[in-house]
């Protein structure tokens, strides 16, 4: 059994404090160990490292990191053996293609061990979080464990989906989630019962509230789904540029007049002016999909004045704030104009959708990382603060010294 000696950024478990340190990692008869790659930002982590989290804080000291792409480098004896599913896959015999794991071999990972009812993920007491209770991604190298591996957490990578799209798996699996859970109407039923159909409205309006790598893969997705039209709100000019390079021209962009957050008359005045400049743009419909994808009160206020009032709209906060929402038009929601969803999370399926997508060239990531390259030898701090390009900024493993 071979000592690795692993290269990390360590959580300490209170703000701002994430140290490189070395971890010497071993493989378990039931483990997994791994050699990263290339690890992704995640915005979750980086609000950890300023704020601290309740979740992750007694855990420490931590890797954090679950975007990730890995290679095995050893197996352990009895991984073969690990046949009883958990979370996902409680109750199922884990078949022998899934637990034959070779060195060799690229994976990504489902970060959330979760419980299941009827198919879909709990959010609440989780069996494991990796890069909560489970050491991430901001390493050389990772110790998978028996609890990953039993609940089908560990996906293989297909070998023509590059590194770079193969750690932003999991965020996109994120904005996927989102999409198939947004309830559009259908009709009704003979007694009046709603009926519904998930994801994206077919031939509809979609905007897109935000500029940064999640948002562009959110406004991919939408026109991967048969949206007619997709808007993105940015909100300078360099940000309309970045879009553009990355997307081209699959949607339009609209870049909005600086304004502050709170809902004071002068910000309000401006949300109207950017409504009206989009209700020109979609001939007085507006949109039948809009996703805040920026972790910004205003745009969760402004998310809700943009659905349509022409049919039943879905807002998608993705950017999460979980923050109040004031002054808006609540009305909209409390007579069913519009609904409004959340994210947190993905499930394994929408993961395991976004890999096929992937290899079958349905779908392309490429260019959606920051070309701005940081190791384990660049600063921690210097990771978790930067904006990048606009970009989600990664750490390249390899290049480490």
């Amino acid at each position: 059994m071979a000592t690795y000696e692993s290269k990390a950024f360590v959580y300490l478990g209170r703000p701002q404090a994430m140290v490189p340190d070395t971890r010497s990692i071993e493989c378990g008869p039931r483990d997994l160990v791994v050699q990263v790659l290339m690890c992704a930002r995640c915005g979750t982590d980086r609000t950890i490292y300023r704020l601290g989290h309740p979740s992750v804080d007694p855990y420490a000291p931590v890797v954090l990191g679950h975007e990730l792409v890995a290679r095995i480098v050893e197996v352990g004896s009895q991984v073969g053996s690990l046949t009883g599913g958990i979370g996902y896959r409680e109750g199922e015999v884990l078949p022998p293609e899934y637990l034959d794991f070779r060195p060799g071999e690229r994976v990504t990972f489902q970060s959330r061990i979760a419980r299941h009812r009827q198919g879909l993920m709990l959010i609440p007491r989780p069996i494991a979080n990796l890069s909560f209770q489970i050491d991430g991604g901001y390493a050389q190298y990772m110790r998978v464990p028996e609890t990953m591996i039993r609940s089908e957490s560990v996906l293989r990578v297909p070998d023509n989906v590059s590194d770079e799209e193969a750690c932003l798996v999991e965020p996109a699996a994120c904005a996927l989630e989102s999409i198939f859970a947004t309830p559009h109407p259908t009709g009704v039923d003979a007694q009046g019962r709603h009926l519904y159909r998930a994801g994206i409205r077919p031939g509809g309006n979609v905007c897109v509230i935000g500029s940064g790598t999640v948002s562009m893969i959110y406004a991919t997705l939408a026109c991967l789904e048969g949206a007619a039209r997709v808007i993105m709100i940015v909100r300078t000019d360099s940000k309309r540029r970045l879009v553009r390079q990355v997307l081209g021209d699959k949607v339009a962009v609209y870049v909005s007049p600086s304004y502050a957050e709170a809902a004071s008359p002068e910000t309000l005045a401006v949300e109207e002016r950017i409504v009206g400049d989009l209700s020109d743009l979609t001939d007085g419909y507006l949109f039948d999909d809009v996703v805040a994808a920026c972790a910004s009160p205003a745009a969760q206020r402004l998310m809700l004045t943009l659905c349509t009032r022409e049919g039943y709209a879905v807002g998608a906060c993705f950017g999460g704030t979980h923050q109040l929402v004031d002054a808006a038009d609540l009305d909209v929601n409390h007579y069913r104009a519009a609904k409004t969803i959340g994210t947190s999370g993905c499930s394994t399926d929408c993961m395991k959708t976004i890999l096929e997508w992937l290899a079958s060239d349905q779908l392309d990531l490429r260019g959606f990382v920051s070309k701005q390259r940081f190791t384990l030898d660049d600063d921690p701090h210097e990771f978790f603060t930067t904006q990048a390009d606009g970009l989600k900024p990664a750490l390249f493993m390899a290049e480490a010294t």
